[in-house]
C-alpha cells in the first residue's frame, strides 16, 4: 500500500517552529530561543530528555520530532494541561510523558537522560540533584532571564565549564507611523556536558 500526504508543506525538519503551533499562556520558550537550545541539546533518535519547567513543553515537542523521547516536568496544572494538549496536537503521546509535579523530587523515579533542558526554576538546590542523577556524558542546557537565576549560571559554568551565552533578540514593531527595534528580556544560556 502506497499513501501520499496531500493538503499542505508540513513542518520544517529543524527546529523553531512557530510559537503559535503551540498552545500556551505566554510561558513558552519562543522560537529563536527555542532554536538555540535544541542547537545546544543535539537531539538524536532514540535520546531521552528531561524538560524540566517544561511551561507550554515546545522543547519536549521538538525534541520528540527529531525521534527522541522526553518527560515534560511542570509543577503547575494548568501548563500541564496545555502540555498535554500539544503532545496530541502534534501526535507525539508515544514520546512524551508529562508529569504535573515539581522538580527536582519528580526526577527520582525517572531513567537517566541524555539531555535536561533546564527552563524555568533553576536554583542551587535543583542543579545540584540534576548533577548527581545524570551520567557522565549527559548534556545539560538552562535559561535564565533573571539576574540571580544568571549570577548561579555564571558561578557554575565557572566552577563546570561549558558554554555560557547572552543572547538578545530585537524584533521590529511599529512605532508611531515608523517601525523600530523592540527588544525581548535576554536570556543567558548555559550549556555543559557532564
Amino acid at each position: 500500500v502506497a499513501i501520499e500526504a496531500d493538503g499542505g508543506t508540513g513542518l520544517p525538519r529543524v527546529s523553531g517552529l512557530a510559537d503559535d503551533l503551540f498552545r500556551h499562556d505566554g510561558q513558552i520558550t519562543k522560537r529563536p530561543m527555542r532554536a538555540l537550545a535544541l542547537s545546544a541539546l543535539a537531539p538524536r533518535p532514540g535520546e531521552k530528555l528531561w524538560d524540566i519547567g517544561a511551561g507550554s513543553g515546545s522543547i519536549s515537542v521538538e525534541w520528540a520530532l527529531a525521534g527522541g523521547t522526553a518527560v515534560a516536568i511542570e509543577a503547575r496544572e494548568d501548563r500541564a494541561a496545555n502540555i498535554h494538549a500539544n503532545v496530541e496536537a502534534f501526535g507525539l503521546a508515544h514520546r512524551i510523558a508529562v508529569l504535573a509535579e515539581s522538580a527536582p523530587a519528580a526526577l527520582s523515579s525517572l531513567e537517566q537522560p541524555n539531555a535536561v533542558f533546564i527552563g524555568g526554576g533553576l536554583d542551587g538546590a535543583m542543579f545540584d540533584a540534576i548533577w548527581t542523577r545524570v551520567g557522565e556524558g549527559t548534556r545539560i542546557v538552562a535559561h535564565s532571564v533573571t539576574l540571580e537565576t544568571e549570577a548561579l549560571l555564571a558561578d557554575l559554568q565557572h566552577q563546570h565549564g561549558g558554554d555560557l551565552m547572552r543572547i538578545e533578540i530585537s524584533h521590529a514593531a511599529p512605532l508611531g507611523g515608523f517601525r523600530s527595534w523592540e527588544a525581548s528580556r535576554p536570556v543567558v544560556q548555559w550549556s555543559v556536558v557532564k
